[in-house]
């Protein structure tokens, strides 16, 4: 009977939803973690909004940047958001912390971290960095990415290496070129705006990076309980958007330029310009293709596991009674994919 109850409290939760729907578009919010939305974040941002998937689920979603991840997760469990993309690490600690949230839907199936050297540095291999100074965007207290990558070379990711804060764009840039860094720890975007700027470099990865996950979409969990519909509408959409993109990266990069204009180049020679924002947009797209028969937003129970082993690893504040599959449910994924895909290309081939 406790079966069946939750059954009825859920078939509840859907019929009030579908009627709040009916009602008119359920105004929601979304937000990247940063304030600069960039060609590769189009497919939580621009195309959505403007290629209409989430109105045709009777959604209107209002997208702004948060200022880090502990600042929109905290947004998101007070209310004042209802919904951002965060790794899946930063996920797990807020619920650690209490803040009742949870992933629905895996965005990024590949991490967005990336440690990076010249193309002609001496540093070989990450073992090469022992004594040496990197720099990040902004410094973290921990990584189980980085703190696991240094581990797998024999070092300790912050002792066996100096950490400078560098900011990203300009000031990273200067800093490889006069050595005073050698190498740079940052996310997949930052990395390929050096790279317009002439930066060449090689990646080191770790063993694990195929047992890993990027970013996840996250919401309260009375979000989940409260207004399913409206989860499955923001996730499929964004998962049209995806499929979109995939298929017309150039249609996608005009879309983003289009609906936030202040991303485009101005004064730019246009083939220039979006050459540069390519590269911006595969680096994050790239990490949203799918396996042969896998669906959007899915993800393996295990992979949950491999994280919250390397955030502890590294020091992150996770109790061992803590339960890392507890940071995701898939009751969406099946609702999200439900949508035809040959249409979605189709549509994207036919975009002008």
């Amino acid at each position: 009977m406790p079966h069946l109850h939750r059954l009825a409290l859920a078939a509840a939760a859907l019929f009030a939803a579908s009627a709040a729907l009916a009602a008119g578009p359920y105004k929601t919010s979304f937000g990247p973690t940063t304030v600069d939305i960039s060609t590769g974040h189009a497919g939580h941002s621009s195309i959505p909004r403007k290629m209409g998937y989430w109105a045709a689920d009777n959604v209107e979603v209002d997208v702004f940047g948060a200022a880090g991840a502990v600042a929109g997760l905290q947004m998101v469990a007070s209310g004042k958001m209802d919904f951002i993309t965060v790794t899946a690490e930063a996920l797990m600690q807020a619920q650690a912390q209490g803040m009742p949230v949870q992933a629905f839907y895996v965005h990024a199936r590949a991490p967005i971290s990336k440690l990076v050297v010249p193309k002609d540095s001496a540093i070989k291999s990450v073992k090469d960095l022992q004594g040496k100074t990197i720099g990040m965007p902004v410094l973290e207290a921990s990584s189980g990415y980085f703190g696991g990558l240094f581990r797998e070379a024999g070092l300790a990711f912050g002792k066996d290496v100096k950490i400078i804060a560098t900011g990203t764009g300009a000031p990273p840039a200067l800093a490889l070129q006069r050595g005073d860094i050698v190498a740079w720890a940052a996310w997949d975007t930052a990395v390929a705006s050096l790279e317009n700027r002439g930066a060449q470099f090689t990646e080191f990865k770790p063993g694990f990076y195929d047992d890993l996950v990027g970013n996840v979409i996250v919401t309260r969990t009375e979000m989940l309980e409260k207004h399913p519909e409206v989860v499955v509408a923001v996730g499929r959409g964004i998962a049209k958007a995806v499929h979109f993109g995939l298929a017309n990266p150039e249609g996608a990069i005009k879309i983003h330029w289009e609906v936030y204009p202040q991303t485009k180049p101005q004064n730019a020679d246009p083939a220039v310009a979006m050459k540069d924002a390519m590269s911006v947009f595969v680096s994050r797209f790239d990490s949203y293709k799918l396996a042969p028969g896998m669906q959007y937003g899915a993800a393996r129970p295990e992979q949950w596991d491999t994280i919250a082993r390397l955030a502890r690893e590294a020091g992150a504040n996770l109790p061992a009674s803590y339960n890392p599959r507890q940071a995701y449910t898939d009751r969406f994924i099946a609702e999200i994919n439900r949508f035809d895909r040959n249409a979605v290309e189709a549509q994207a081939r036919n975009y002008r």
